[in-house]
């Protein structure tokens, strides 16, 4: 590829780029996140210009737009810029589709952990039960009237509270230890899918899988996927040390961390919404058909919420011509 094709590759991206950094103030949410993914698109170009175009003038250029969108990104966040409203509303979803990758490798280590566990508590119960605390084994065992959780109505304020805090723990250690090269992160996703997993299994065996699932299902799709997003991002932390890129290890894990944390912020806010269900819905006394068919829902509102929400189409700040005009000089320093 010639640097003259290389210039007409790219350039759309740039001109975008160039677009929004002349006016950062009037960007929504969604709009944030897409500079700092055209950022990243921009630093990769430079490194790639650098290696195969060093004496062309698309250099100086790109580094300039380059500086002058870390400069915008790590000045502006949805949590600064705009409101914590439309961050929830568009932002946070868009961050999500952005690191879907990291998300569904942090649901395989979960998933493939809980099969194995669930297979064990079906065909060797005495090895279950030896992964999981004895109180749980004991409630188990001690299921009446298929009722999972026996929490009275005056009680369930304070454990919607304690659910909020445990689950809120726990993403925030799936997140912190992927500083640990996601070490950490694996280690959590792992240990929690051991620990559910075993517990599903034993109740299937035991007879109280209907039990189980009727109080699971109303806060499980909401509270699972929050742990997921989490464990995605303390993978993508570890990634960017495990990997940097063309940077060094201290600056792919700052650019890392301020995406991650903004999957975080999303998480908790979810969470908390999950730990009231769990308060109040999952352990009352609606019929088990009611409490999984209100899960499924709440499952079908969250993934329309992650996958299809998305911010208006913002007006086009610059005339096209205005745009495409930003780098004419490139392509005529360029050789043929």
């Amino acid at each position: 590829m010639t640097a003259t094709e290389f210039i007409e590759k790219k350039q759309p991206t740039w001109n975008e780029l160039e677009a929004l950094l002349n006016h950062p103030r009037n960007a929504n949410a969604e709009q944030l996140n897409r500079l700092g993914y055209l950022y990243r698109r921009v630093t990769s170009d430079l490194a790639v210009a650098r290696r195969d175009f060093p004496q062309d003038r698309c250099v100086p250029y790109l580094n300039e737009l380059a500086s002058r969108a870390h400069a915008t990104v790590y000045q502006t966040s949805p949590f600064k810029r705009g409101t914590f409203r439309q961050f929830l509303h568009f932002g946070f979803p868009t961050v999500f589709r952005e690191n879907l990758s990291f998300v569904i490798a942090s649901f395989l280590l979960f998933a493939i952990a809980f099969a194995a566990s669930y297979w064990i508590g079906l065909t060797n119960a005495e090895l279950a039960e030896k992964l999981i605390p004895e109180q749980y084994v004991s409630h188990i065992k001690e299921l009446e009237n298929g009722a999972w959780n026996d929490t009275s109505a005056e009680m369930r304020n304070l454990f919607a509270s304690f659910v909020m805090t445990n689950n809120i723990r726990v993403a925030f250690l799936a997140f912190a230890w992927g500083i640990m090269f996601m070490v950490g992160t694996a280690y959590i996703l792992v240990y929690n899918g051991i620990h559910i997993g075993a517990i599903a299994g034993l109740c299937h065996a035991n007879g109280a899988a209907l039990a189980l699932w009727s109080f699971v299902s109303p806060h499980g799709y909401i509270e699972l996927t929050t742990i997921f997003i989490a464990g995605g991002a303390g993978l993508k932390l570890g990634y960017a040390l495990i990997a940097p890129s063309h940077f060094t290890r201290k600056r792919a894990l700052t650019d890392a961390a301020k995406i991650a944390i903004q999957m975080l912020g999303g998480c908790v806010a979810l969470l908390v919404v999950a730990g009231t269900i769990e308060g109040f819905v999952s352990p009352s006394e609606l019929p088990n058909a009611v409490k999984i068919g209100f899960g499924a829902l709440t499952g079908i509102l969250l993934f329309t919420y992650l996958f299809a929400m998305k911010a208006p189409n913002a007006t086009n700040p610059e005339p096209e011509t205005q745009r495409s005009a930003s780098i004419p000089s490139l392509k005529s320093s360029t050789s043929p």
